[in-house]
Parts: structure tokens; sequence; C-alpha cells
């Protein structure tokens, strides 16, 4: 792919040609191995594999003329390459391809860089709808869709009296009257939530998919599947949908495919190849080696991302989820890498990983009012945005529902399990199902709970004991020892922070991400973007998780430190998003830390994060604007292929 490039500002000299193709890497490396070692050198072989870790003397000792020297400048630092454990790589590119209709609310201050051009417009809801520069369709204005992303009722404001439209309705309680009027009311509309949860359509929407009634009952795979329609008082569609599954007849319904509605993915990527690698180069810029694309819904989308990530200037590695229902129904299999260097001398890592995990949503999106909460928590009443949303929702009808569908996956042993669960109680019942399923039969892998947002210091004791093998079932009967790790989406404190206060009160947001539970009870944490949802950004999301720094929409103006117990050190935040998101995906024996044998997935930093620390006397609110210089996969620099 025609990928933009990048310049590295390390310096290359010394070495020849010939010789047995050894690249050393001089000067401060952060190694993120269990020691916390920070290396003079390392030296990579020919196939990208690290050789030696340690002073310059011992790593260049007996080395001849033949190696390629890559000398770090003074300030600069050499780590592991960042992971992102949780993205969805698909609508994270097809952002690019949307122009004014990507709605997101403007991110603050110290995050401005990247957020939308016109960001400003989008302060409140209508305006951001109104922005959207929708052309006419012509003959096909009745079925030709218009489509929009990123939308955020709970941080954008509703100010009543704009579109023309008078009275006091709030957005979230008729949405289609407002796409009618600030979009269009000729051609169908859908509006998708950032939370990735929730979508808002028009009332030509409804008359497209009922197939020109103005109301039908949506399909099993709606309902069966934890998807609503939302229905007035007097039983007439809002146009909410809650969750993926409700939207999806939308979605399928669109004649012109963008992103995540392509009939084709690959056809979409080969398509619109200029602007998806765009969004390719950002996830570079930003530091990221490989990532983890949360939810494959198809084994088509599968095979576009596998197709991505072989490209031979992708400068990524990808390791991929597949949906428990696309796994069951279209009888996906696990995959990992084409071939392992761990166990084949002649083996250069490929980028492309392999999808071997499954993921379920036990529940919604917390800012979406759709997490399912347990006491303590419910969303407040009178906390606005959610208020009629009591404890929220989940997408199965119980812990044994949810045991029921992953039993025949689980036994296979094959696949590593994933679980979004954002609610406190939606967690529990997530541990409750894993403690079932660790009854039937032990799992070799690592189970993951993404999200794990609503902290509640029992239930991250109850993951600790699992961990232990001291968790007791609903039974009353033990569940063997099970790998539970926790992953967060860090952006809840940074860009919700303040709205949380307003939905679930001063505790429930004060605990959100709860990472002194963590430490406390001995659960390994990384942190994620869970992109659309928040950038991917990785120097972001550690900064984000050492100040625990929020701000106030629309203004900014109020900021505040939320929860600063939860607060984290540099270097595990640093381990948050490079060692254990590599264990999380089970792939740390080959990436995640620079250790001999591993393979040579570099960062290069124009700063040393592990200075920012406050017991070093640094300023962590710095951390973000650090540049990041290059990349490495295999030992190459991605700026010309590896």
């Amino acid at each position: 792919m025609a990928l933009a490039l990048l310049a590295s500002c390390a310096t290359k000299g010394g070495g020849g040609t010939g010789g047995a193709g050894i690249t050393v890497f001089v000067g401060k490396i952060v190694t993120l191995d269990a020691q916390g070692t920070v290396a003079e050198a390392v030296s990579v072989d020919g196939l990208g594999r690290i050789l030696k870790v340690g002073t310059e003397e011992a790593v260049t000792d007996g080395l001849g003329s033949g190696v390629e020297w890559v000398r770090l400048q003074p300030e600069q630092v050499l780590m592991p390459g960042f992971i992102d454990p949780h993205m969805h790589l698909l609508p994270t590119l097809a952002q690019n391809l949307l122009g004014t209709h990507n709605l997101a609310p403007c991110l603050p201050p110290p995050y401005r860089l990247d957020t939308p051009k016109d960001c400003s417009t989008h302060a409140d809801l209508l305006s951001a709808l109104q922005s959207m520069q929708v052309k006419s369709a012509g003959a096909n204005a009745g079925k030709e869709f218009v489509l929009g992303m990123n939308l955020d009722p709970s941080r954008q404001q509703f100010v009543r009296g704009k579109c023309c439209v008078s009275g006091e309705v709030p957005f979230m309680n008729q949405p289609k009257l407002y796409l009618d009027a600030c979009v269009s009311k000729d051609r169908p509309v859908l509006i998708l939530d950032q939370s990735g949860h929730l979508a808002y359509v028009n009332e030509k929407a409804f008359e497209v998919v009922c197939k020109g009634a103005r109301k039908c009952k949506p399909p099993e795979s709606v309902t069966a599947n934890g998807g609503r329609w939302v229905e007035d008082d007097n039983g007439n569609y809002t146009g909410l949908l809650q969750e993926s599954a409700a939207f999806a007849p939308f979605m399928a319904a669109m004649e012109k495919g963008l992103g995540l509605a392509h009939s084709n993915p690959r056809q979409l990527v080969e398509e619109y190849e200029k602007d998806i690698a765009r969004g390719i180069q950002d996830l570079r810029r930003a530091g990221l080696t490989t990532i983890a694309d949360g939810g494959l819904a198809s084994a088509s989308q599968v095979q576009a991302v596998k197709f991505l990530a072989e490209q031979k200037d992708f400068p990524l590695r990808v390791t991929a989820l597949v949906t428990h229902d696309a796994a069951t129904q279209g009888n996906i299999q696990a995959t990992g890498p084409s071939c392992d260097p761990s166990r084949d001398s002649q083996c250069k890592l490929p980028k492309w990983l392999g999808a071997g995990g499954i993921k379920l949503w036990v529940d919604g999106s917390t800012q979406g009012c759709t997490a399912l909460l347990g006491p303590p928590y419910v969303y407040l009443a009178d906390g606005g945005h959610c208020s009629d949303a009591k404890e929220g929702e989940a997408d199965f009808a119980n812990v044994q529902a949810i045991v029921d569908v992953l039993s025949p996956l689980w036994a296979t042993k094959s696949w590593r399990f994933q679980l979004h669960a954002n609610g406190n109680l939606a967690n529990q019942w997530a541990l409750d199902a894993f403690a079932q399923l660790q009854q039937q039969q032990v799992s070799p892998h690592r189970v993951l709970l993404i999200h794990n947002t609503v902290g509640q210091e029992q239930l991250s004791k109850n993951i600790g004991d699992m961990r232990k093998g001291a968790y007791v079932a609903a039974d009353g009967k033990p569940v063997p020892s099970l790998d539970v790790r926790v992953t967060h989406l860090i952006g809840h404190v940074a860009y919700w922070g303040a709205a949380f206060k307003g939905m679930l009160g001063e505790e429930g947001a004060r605990n959100l991400d709860p990472m002194a539970f963590d430490r406390r009870y001995g659960i390994p944490f990384s942190i994620h973007s869970d992109s659309m949802v928040t950038p991917a950004r990785p120097l972001w999301f550690v900064e984000q998780a050492v100040t625990r720094r929020t701000w106030a929409y629309p203004d900014f103006t109020e900021t505040f430190v939320l929860g600063p117990e939860h607060a984290v050190t540099v270097e595990e935040a640093l381990r948050a998003v490079t060692v254990e998101p590599a264990r999380q995906h089970e792939i740390d024996q080959w990436v995640g830390s620079i250790e001999p044998g591993k393979v040579a997935d570099f960062v290069v930093l124009g700063a040393n994060p592990l200075d920012y620390d406050k017991a070093r006397g640094g300023d962590p609110t710095q951390i973000s604007r650090i540049p990041v210089i290059q990349t490495y996969l295999n030992g190459r620099a991605t700026v010309g292929g590896n």
C-alpha cells in the first residue's frame, strides 16, 4: 500500500554489507523485562530475532565488520513497540472516509491535535448534526443512506430550539425527530454513537428496513442478540437503537457501503487505499507495532484484516478476536501466525498473527446507559443523560445463557476468551460464567475482562481469588485456578469522567478503571483505546493512567483528578501498553519486552517516559507530548517496509 513515510532521527553508521546480517541498536534501552533492565545495546539477527541485550561491550563482543548500527541520539530511548490490546481496525480506518460526517466532540486541550478539523462546531448535538454536508441523492434519495459516526450525547450538550424544532423533547427521547430536522427527512439517516453500542435513525431509515412500511417488527436476529429498537409510550419507534444487533439491519440496507457497511471489506480496502493508508499511518506515528482487533463479525472481515496485514508496507502486527456468533455460525477455527520463530529457526514472524480469540458482549456502554450495574450502583434518576436507565441492561438474560453459547467453543480448548463487561454486575456475570465453564473443563488459556469500567473492591477480590484458585462458584464448589486479566479503557476517565459523576455519582465515577484494586488483588491489567471510541495513542493512555485528569464538556474549564488512589506509576502504565497486552493475547513469547529470543519490534521515543514520573521529579502531564521518532518490526524500520 502507498503508505506515507516518516524520516527517522536515529543515526546509522559503520558496518558493511556482508557478515551475518546483524543489526546493533545502541543507546538507552528500556527493556521492560521482569527485572526492569535498562540496557546500552541490543543485537538483532537477519530474521528480526533478538540475540543479546546488555552493555555495548558485551553485545558487540566478537562481532565482525558486517554489522549495521543504529545509534540513538542522547535524549532518545528505545522501548518495546506499543500494543493496543483492544480496538476495532476497520471502523477506525473507515473514519477517514467520512469527511464532515465524523461528528466526534473535541478532545480536551492536551489531546486536541488529532480531533476533527471542525470539532468546534460539534460542541452540541444538533450543531454536530447540522454540520453534516448532505448532498442530494437525486432519484435514489429514498434509498441511499446518509452515514455519520461518533456522535456522543453523553458529552455533546442538547441545546433546544435548533433545526427549527420547537418544544422540549430531549434528543435521546426522540432522535428520529432531530435527524429528520437537522440532517435529512428525504434520505435514510444512520448515525453511530461514539460508544459503538448505540445508533440513531430517522423515519426514512425505518421505511427502508421495513420495506416501505413505517413500522415493522425487528428481525429475530436483533432481539436474540441483545438488540432493541426503542419505543415511546405510544408504541412508536423513537429512532434510538441499542446494541450492534439492533442497527445491523440498517447497516445491511445501505446500498453504498462505507466502512462497516461494505459488503466486501477486502474490496473496500482496495477501493479506498489512500484514505485508509492515512489512518494506518496515524497508528504507526503513535508508536504502535501491534494491535488487537477486538471483534471481527464475519469471515469476510477476518479476510479483510488479514489482507491488510499482509501488505508489504503495512507497519503493524495484528492479532484478532472473532465474535462468538460468527465463530459458531460460520464454523471459523482459531488460527495463529503462519510460522513461529521460537520453534522454527527460519521463521520471520509474520504481521498477521491470526484470529485466535473469542469476543462476547455481556453488556453495553457505560456512557450509553446500557452497562449492567449492581449494588451499590445505579444510573442516577437526576443524572440527566441516563436518568431513566436505572440498573442498565445485559445482552443476555442471565449467566447461564452466556455459558450456553460459549460452552461448545470452550470445549475445543483452542480459543482464548475475552468478555466485554462495563458495569460491575456485568463483570460478575462474566466471572460466574467463566467459573461454570472452568468447572466443566479446565482451560489452557488466559481469559480477559474487557473494560472492567465500574469498579467495586469485592468484584476485584473475586477476580483475584479466581486467579489463585480460591473462588467458590454459586453452586458452592471451588473453581480451578483460571488466569483472569483485565484491560481498561482509560479514556473513560480522561474524556467522560465529569459526565460519569452525573450518571453514577461521586463514588461510582471515582472507581472507574480501578487500578488500585487490580494492584491490591494481584490482577494484571492493560490499557487500551477501543478505537474508534478513543484515539489509539498509547502515550496518551500512559499519561491518563498516571494523572487521572478529567475535563467537563463543552468548554473544558472544569478539570480535576478523578479517583487519585487509582493512579499508577509510569512504569506500570508502560507495561500496560507493552508486555501485559502481549501476555493477554498470548503473544508474549514473541513481543512485549526486549529480551533474547523475542522479536525486535521497537519504538524510538524522543525522551524517556520514566523520567516523567513524579517520584523522579518529572511532570507526568507532559508524557503525551513525547515525540515518537520511529517504529521497527523484525528489527527493520517501518519507513520502507519490512
